[in-house]
């Protein structure tokens, strides 16, 4: 769980480094500054809620593991959807910038969370 941990930061947090430096050298704006915030903290959620339903479902039964697994990303993307289409309609955010880093986390946490579940495999 702790390397589960490590690669979450090191995939997470050096782009929160890059935005806040951005933003205290004023090459952003704040709304740019909150749209990728968001954008990350969506997919954050997204890949925690994962492995912890992976971690909780593991050592259970096949049937209980496949309907926590399956059955848990689609609430995910469920989730996602709605969150992701609040946020484009109600807060004043940059779009653009809001659905690229969107996409280019979520693409990361999917590929993080496919490489984790194959390590783990008996």
């Amino acid at each position: 769980m702790r390397n589960v941990l490590k690669t979450i930061v090191y995939i997470f947090f050096p782009p929160y480094l890059i935005v806040y430096i951005l933003k205290y050298l004023d090459v952003i704006n704040i709304i740019t500054e909150l749209s990728v915030f968001l954008a990350i903290f969506l997919n954050i959620i997204n890949l925690s809620i994962a492995l912890l339903l992976y971690n909780f479902s593991k050592s259970k039964s096949n049937q209980l593991f496949l309907i926590l697994n399956i059955g848990g990303m689609g609430v995910r993307i469920f989730f996602l959807l709605i969150t992701f289409t609040l946020s484009l309609i109600f807060l004043e955010i940059d779009k653009y910038a809001f659905i690229l880093v969107f996409l280019i986390f979520y693409s990361m946490s999917i590929v993080f969370e496919i490489k984790h579940f194959n390590s783990k495999k008996d």
